[in-house]
């Protein structure tokens, strides 16, 4: 998870860089790529690197993602509908790793030690 978590990073930092200086897009899609992305590649980091991380934290990552996919979701079928121009496709990559960071920080909840 520790690769991918990297990769993720990595990947939306570039992307922030290229879409801060990209012409086109509305702020929607400005927004997702300069904010959520880096901040939801940031939050996965954070559950990878400290797996002993409190439920609360754990889950609010996990909501963080949920956010993350949902709106690469949203993008990739309003641009496949014809609603904004660009690929599809793109979107949706950026979708993958943070759904598969869904499933780890709730297998993650799942394993936290439960109160008396």
């Amino acid at each position: 998870m520790l690769v991918l978590a990297i990769a993720h990073a990595a990947l939306a930092v570039f992307a922030a860089l290229a879409g801060a200086f990209a012409d086109g897009g509305d702020v929607w899609s400005r927004l997702l790529l300069i904010l959520l992305h880096p901040l939801c590649a940031a939050a996965l980091l954070l559950l990878v690197l400290l797996p002993r991380a409190g439920i609360a934290t754990v889950l609010a990552i996990a909501a963080l993602l949920v956010v993350n996919v949902g709106a690469d979701l949203y993008t990739a079928l309003t641009i496949w509908q014809g609603g904004l121009r660009g690929d599809w496709w793109l979107p949706a990559i950026f979708a993958v790793i943070p759904a598969i960071g869904i499933v780890y920080a709730l297998t993650v909840a799942r394993m936290q030690p439960q109160p008396d």
